[in-house]
C-alpha cells in the first residue's frame, strides 16, 4: 500500500489526510504548536499512524506525494513579525511606502483611516543613484561603487533581508541585477529579493510591497521549511515535500524559500481547490465554499465549478500587492473566536481568537475568555465525552460561568441565553459574508450550493445557508481536516507576468513575452520531473479601457506566430467580456483598450490517488440512533430533546431528518428542523431545506 498525504496548518489545528493506492481515505488532526510548527505536523502525523495501525517511519516510506498548506506566511503579516528589512529604491523615491495609495482603506469614518504600519522604517530605505527611463534605457548608470555603499549602509544598520525595487526596472533589471550580485558576493547571509525577478510589471508600490513583504516573510518560510523537511526526512520520507501556493497550485521546498510570499493563504487556497474537486464529483455546477476552524470563516465562490482568481490583494487589510491568489474572503469567526462586549456594551464575536493555546475555556488548557466552542458546548450542541473521538473531554462548567459573567452579567441574561446570543451573533457574521461573495457581487445564493467544511462549520452551517436562501449543503466526508485532503487534489503550478504594454501595432514584443515566460515556467516544471506531456500552459493578459486603474484579465490564444490581428481582435470583444463580469451597460464602448501586462500559467498535473465510492442500496438502510440528548436550538429559541447518530454508522443512501445530532470523531453536524440529511456514496452529508419558506 502506498499513500499519499496531504497536511494543513491551521490556527488552531493540524489536519492530516491520506489517500491509500486503493481509494482509502485516512485522517486525523492534533493541536498547532504555534513556536515549533513541526512538532504539531509530526503530532498530527502520529496520531494517522496510530489509526492505521503503522509506524509513523513505515507510513512516510510507503508516501509518494506530501503536499503541506501553512499559515507561517499569513500570521508573519497579520503579526508583523519578519525579518528587519532594508529597502533599496532609485534617488528620489524612497518615500514610496510611507506615501502608498492614500486613501488607506475604504472607511469613511477618518478615525479609522489609518497610517500603514512601516515594515521598513524610512532609516533603513536607502536611495542610489540611477535612473531607467519609461522605454527601459538607462539614462543615469548605476555604478559598482554605489551600489556596494547603499549595501553596506543598511547591513551596518541591521538588516536581515534586502529588497530591491528600482524604477522602471520591469523594462531594465540590469541595476537591480548589479545591486542583487553585489549583495551576494559580500554579504551571503543577507536573503535578497529582487523587484524584477520577482514580479516585472508597472506599478511601482504594489511591485515594491510585493517585494519587500517577500523578504519579511523569507527567513521565517527559510527555517520552516528547512525545518519541515528535515524532520520529514529523518522519520523516513523518501519524497520532496510540496508547498501550496495562495493561486491554487504547488511548488517545491527550494522555490518556496525564493518566493515565500506565494505561500499566502494556502491553507484555504488547499479548501477552495478541494471544494473544485468534489464539486465536479459531484456534478454541482455552482458553489459557495464555506471553510470554518478554530480561528476564521473563509467563504469564496465557484462559478461553473472555477475558482475565482483576484489580481492585486490586499494582505492583512492594509498591503496593496501585486499578488495573484485565489479570492478567499475570511472573517474572524471561528471555533476559538472570543466573545466580548464592546465599550457601549455591545456583544461582539471576533476577530480575536483564543488560538491553539489557550484555546477555549472547555478545553481546560487555561483559556479565560469564552469563545464561540464554548457556547457551542453550553448549548448541549457538543458532547463533552466525544471531542476529538474521545481524546480530550470538554469542560463545561468553566464555559457555563466564563460566558455568564462575562456576556450575561452586564446584559442580563443566564448562561444559556449568553451562548445562544453568541451562537446568533456569529451565524449572522458568516451569513452576512456569504452574501457579500454572492448578492453584492451580482450572483444570486439560491442558485449556488454550499459546500462546507472545517471541524467546527457542522454546526452551523445549515442555519447560516437557511439564512442565505441556500437550499443544499454538502458536509464533506472529511470535513474537520477537508483542506488538508484540497491541497492532494492540486497540481504543480507555475505562474508569472511581465509588462507588455499594447494598443496597437506590431505584436512581436508581446509574443516574445510569452515564449519567454512560458520557457522559464516550463523548464522549472521540467526540473521538478513533469514530462512534456503532463505540463499545460494558458496564456492571459490584462486589459482595460484607458483611464482606468484596474485591469480584466482575459485567456489569450496560445500560439508562436501571435499576431497583431490576434490582439485586435481581442480588444475589439473586450467590452463583452467587461459586460459579463460587471453587468450590461459598464463597458466604456469607443475608448481605446489597452493591453498593459501579459501572464503565463503553467501546469504539471499531478496523478493524486482518488476515493473510491461505495455501492448504493436500492432502499434507504435503517438509521438506528445512539442516544438522545437536550439541546438549545438557538434561532428557535427552544430546548428539545434530539436523536444522536453515529456518523461513522452511517450506510451510505442513509437518510434522517431534523432535528438531529451526528456526532463523528473530528466534527460535529447539527441537522436543524425543517433540514433532512442524507449519506452519499462517497461518505459524503447532504443536507437540503424542506422547510416552505425558504422554497422558490
Amino acid at each position: 500500500m502506498q499513500y499519499q498525504i496531504g497536511c494543513d496548518i491551521g490556527g488552531t489545528f493540524t489536519d492530516v489526510n491520506a489517500v491509500d493506492s486503493a481509494g482509502g481515505v485516512h485522517t486525523d488532526k492534533a493541536f498547532t504548536t504555534p513556536d515549533n510548527l513541526a512538532e504539531g505536523l509530526i503530532q498530527a502525523l502520529e496520531n494517522l499512524a496510530h489509526r492505521l495501525g503503522t509506524p509513523l517511519g513505515e507510513l512516510l516510506a510507503a508516501t509518494t506525494r506530501f503536499v503541506n498548506g501553512t499559515t507561517v506566511v499569513t500570521n508573519s503579516i497579520a503579526e508583523l513579525r519578519g525579518a528587519k528589512v532594508g529597502l533599496i529604491t532609485t534617488k528620489g523615491f524612497g518615500d514610496n511606502l510611507l506615501i502608498a495609495r492614500s486613501a488607506r482603506n475604504a472607511h469613511r469614518d477618518h478615525h479609522k483611516q489609518l497610517n500603514l504600519p512601516q515594515i521598513v522604517p524610512r532609516h533603513r530605505v536607502v536611495e542610489v543613484t540611477e535612473r531607467v527611463d519609461r522605454t527601459g534605457t538607462a539614462v543615469v548608470p548605476l555604478t559598482e561603487a554605489e551600489a556596494r555603499r547603499a549595501i553596506g549602509e543598511l547591513v551596518e544598520r541591521g538588516v536581515e533581508a534586502l529588497a530591491i525595487s528600482l524604477l522602471w526596472s520591469f523594462l531594465n533589471p540590469e541595476h537591480e541585477e548589479l545591486l542583487a550580485r553585489v549583495a551576494a558576493a559580500e554579504h551571503p547571509e543577507l536573503f535578497v529579493s529582487v523587484s524584477s525577478r520577482l514580479h516585472p510589471v508597472i506599478r511601482e508600490y504594489e511591485r515594491t510591497m510585493t517585494t519587500v513583504l517577500n523578504s519579511f516573510t523569507g527567513l521565517r518560510v527559510a527555517e520552516y521549511t528547512l525545518r519541515i523537511e528535515q524532520e520529514l526526512a529523518e522519520r523516513g520520507l523518501p519524497v520532496p515535500v510540496a508547498f501550496m501556493q495562495g493561486f491554487g497550485g504547488t511548488l517545491s521546498a527550494s522555490e518556496a524559500r525564493e518566493r515565500p510570499i506565494t505561500l499566502i493563504d494556502s491553507g484555504p487556497a488547499g479548501g477552495v481547490i478541494g471544494a473544485q474537486a468534489l464539486a465536479q464529483r459531484l456534478g454541482i455546477r455552482d458553489v459557495v465554499t464555506a471553510d470554518m476552524g478554530g480561528t476564521s470563516f473563509d467563504v469564496s465562490v465557484l462559478q461553473g465549478s472555477t475558482p475565482q482568481v483576484t489580481q492585486r490583494v490586499v494582505l492583512g487589510e492594509k498591503f496593496l500587492t501585486a499578488l495573484s491568489k485565489i479570492d478567499v474572503l475570511p472573517i474572524g469567526a471561528g471555533g476559538g473566536s472570543i466573545a466580548w462586549l464592546d465599550a457601549r456594551g455591545v456583544p461582539q464575536v471576533g476577530p480575536h481568537s483564543a488560538g491553539a493555546v489557550p484555546g477555549p475555556i472547555c478545553y481546560g488548557n487555561g483559556g479565560t475568555a469564552p469563545t464561540v466552542t464554548d457556547a457551542a458546548a453550553v448549548l448541549g450542541l457538543l458532547a463533552p465525552k466525544a471531542f476529538l473521538g474521545g481524546r480530550r473531554e470538554l469542560s463545561v462548567e468553566p464555559a457555563r460561568e466564563a460566558l455568564a459573567r462575562e456576556v450575561g452579567k452586564p446584559l442580563g441574561l443566564d448562561a444559556q441565553q449568553s451562548a445562544a446570543a453568541v451562537y446568533r451573533m456569529v451565524t449572522a457574521n458568516m451569513s452576512n459574508a456569504v452574501r457579500t461573495v454572492t448578492v453584492e457581487r451580482g450572483h444570486d445564493p439560491r442558485e449556488f450550493s454550499m459546500i462546507a467544511f472545517g471541524g467546527a462549520l457542522g454546526i452551523f452551517a445549515a442555519d447560516i445557508a437557511r439564512t442565505a436562501g441556500i437550499r443544499r449543503v454538502v458536509i464533506p466526508a472529511d470535513a474537520a481536516v477537508f483542506s488538508a485532503q484540497g491541497l492532494l487534489a492540486s497540481d504543480d503550478v507555475r505562474t508569472q507576468a511581465r509588462s507588455a504594454m499594447w494598443s496597437g501595432g506590431d505584436a512581436g514584443p508581446v509574443a516574445a513575452s510569452f515564449r519567454q515566460l512560458e520557457h522559464d515556467l516550463v523548464a522549472s516544471l521540467r526540473a521538478a520531473g513533469y514530462a512534456d506531456d503532463r505540463i499545460d500552459v494558458q496564456w492571459q493578459g490584462d486589459f482595460k479601457f484607458a483611464g482606468q486603474q484596474w485591469e480584466l484579465t482575459v485567456p489569450i490564444p496560445r500560439r508562436d506566430d501571435l499576431s497583431e490581428a490576434d490582439l485586435a481582435h481581442l480588444q475589439a470583444q473586450f467590452p463583452e467580456a467587461y459586460e459579463a463580469e460587471y453587468g450590461k451597460g459598464t463597458a466604456w464602448v469607443g475608448n481605446p483598450v489597452l493591453l498593459m501586462s501579459v501572464r503565463v500559467i503553467a501546469t504539471g498535473r499531478a496523478r493524486p490517488y482518488q476515493p473510491v465510492p461505495a455501492a448504493l442500496p436500492t432502499e434507504p438502510p435503517p438509521v438506528i440512533a445512539s442516544g438522545t440528548r437536550r439541546i438549545h436550538l438557538p434561532l428557535a429559541g427552544r430546548d428539545t430533546e434530539v436523536d444522536i447518530y453515529d456518523a461513522t454508522a452511517l450506510r451510505p443512501g442513509a437518510e434522517l431528518a431534523g432535528p438531529a445530532v451526528l456526532e463523528h470523531p473530528l466534527t460535529t453536524i447539527q441537522v436543524p428542523p425543517g433540514w433532512r440529511l442524507r449519506a452519499d456514496e462517497w461518505g459524503n452529508y447532504v443536507l437540503t431545506d424542506t422547510s416552505k419558506e425558504n422554497a422558490r
